[in-house]
C-alpha cells in the first residue's frame, strides 16, 4: 500500500505536502543545475544558504550529509500552521511569505523571507508547532536541515550560534518597529516602513535597489488595503522616492526613505 505525500490543508484547501516524506530524498547538486560541485566543496552547493556561515570543516560535512536542496513552484506551501517543527529551511533564492490566518480566513503577513534567510527556526528553537504558513511567492530554492542537525550546529559551531542569535534579535527589533508603525503612523509611513523592511532584508539599503513586491503582499506587510497601498505608492512616486513597475519597486533614495519613515 502506498501513502500519498500530498494531502489537503483543512484550513486552506491547498495541496498540503508532508515534510517528512517530501524531503526524504537527499540532493547534493547545485540548486541551479543539479550537478555536483567541483572538488566536492559542500559549502558551495548553495551560495545563498544561511548555513554558509558555518566555519568548521566538521560543520560543513554535517550540512553536506543531511541537507536537502529543493526547488519549489510559486504558490507551493513549505509548511502549514500546526505542523511539527522538524527542521528549518534556508532560502537559497527567491522569497517566501510567512503568514497567519484569522478565524475569518483573512491572511496576516508576518514577514517576507528573502535569499539568505531562515524560516521555521523560531518554532523549532521554541519547541513549538509551526504557528504560521510558508508559501513560495515565486519559483524558489531552499536547503532544508533536520532539527537534530540544526541543534548540533548550534552546539558545536560558534559562528552558527552567534548568527542565529543575531537573526532572532534582528527579527524581533524589526517586528517591534513594524508594530509601532502600524499602530500609530498614517498609511504612507506604514508603507515606507514595510518597503524599508524588505530593503534591509535584501542586504543593501544604501544605494538604489529593485525589489519584487506584489501589491497584495506589500499591503498585508504594511497592514493596509491594496487600494491604500496603491495610493500611497503613487504619492511616493510623486516625491521621487520610488518607481513602481508592476510587481517591482525601485527605491531611488533609500537613505531619504528611511529618514522619512523614521527607520
Amino acid at each position: 500500500m502506498t501513502t500519498s505525500i500530498v494531502e489537503r490543508s483543512r484550513r486552506t484547501g491547498q495541496p498540503r505536502r508532508r515534510p517528512g516524506l517530501l524531503l526524504s530524498v537527499r540532493q547534493t547538486g547545485t540548486p541551479e543545475t543539479g550537478t555536483p560541485e567541483p572538488n566536492g566543496r559542500p559549502h558551495n552547493v548553495c551560495a545563498g544558504c544561511f548555513f554558509g556561515c558555518a566555519v568548521s570543516e566538521r560543520a560543513h560535512r554535517l550540512i553536506a550529509g543531511h541537507r536537502v536542496v529543493r526547488a519549489w513552484e510559486k504558490g507551493e506551501y513549505l509548511f502549514h500552521a500546526g505542523d511539527e517543527a522538524h527542521g528549518v529551511w534556508a532560502i537559497c533564492s527567491g522569497s517566501v511569505k510567512v503568514f497567519k490566518e484569522t478565524e475569518e480566513g483573512k491572511q496576516l503577513t508576518i514577514r517576507i523571507a528573502l535569499r539568505g534567510e531562515l524560516v521555521g527556526h523560531r518554532s523549532l528553537l521554541a519547541g513549538e508547532a509551526l504557528s504560521g504558513y510558508g508559501v513560495a511567492m515565486e519559483p524558489i530554492v531552499t536547503a532544508y536541515l533536520p532539527a537534530r542537525v540544526v541543534m548540533t550546529l548550534i552546539e558545536t559551531d560558534s559562528n552558527v550560534r552567534t548568527q542565529i542569535i543575531h537573526k532572532l534579535a534582528d527579527e524581533l527589533g524589526h517586528a517591534e518597529t513594524l508594530a509601532t508603525s502600524m499602530a500609530y503612523h498614517p498609511a504612507e509611513e506604514r508603507l515606507m516602513a514595510a518597503i524599508m523592511e524588505l530593503c534591509r532584508r535584501s542586504g543593501d539599503c544604501l544605494e538604489p535597489i529593485d525589489l519584487v513586491a506584489p501589491r497584495l503582499e506589500l499591503a498585508e506587510l504594511a497592514g493596509l488595503t491594496v487600494e491604500a497601498t496603491v495610493r500611497s505608492l503613487r504619492r511616493l512616486e510623486k516625491a521621487s522616492l520610488v518607481e513602481a513597475h508592476g510587481r517591482r519597486i525601485r527605491i531611488l533614495n533609500p537613505r531619504l526613505l528611511a529618514a522619512r519613515c523614521g527607520s
